[in-house]
């Protein structure tokens, strides 16, 4: 194993991680901060929320346990290697 090349992809992994969660923050607080009153309005705050909210943050968690995996098999590997 390269653990060099997966130390990397595993700092990349959290870094996209990092990133989705930022754009939901900033997609949800556009949302908030939006003049949009009326029923259309409740019904896409109401799908955001329940369902591409939880989708976004269920990725970032996806990316996240990828990179501890990743991190976990370049720990593995310099140990075994020791």
């Amino acid at each position: 194993m390269d653990t060099e090349s997966v130390a990397a992809l595993a700092q990349q992994l959290a870094e996209v991680a990092e990133r989705v969660r930022d754009v939901e923050t900033r997609l949800s607080s556009g949302l908030a901060t939006t003049e949009w009153v009326g029923a259309d309005r409740e019904r896409f705050r109401s799908d955001w929320e329940g369902q591409h909210v939880v989708a976004l943050r269920q990725a970032a968690e996806a990316l996240d346990d990828a990179s501890r995996l990743a991190s976990s098999e370049v720990a593995q590997q310099d140990h075994a290697s020791a």
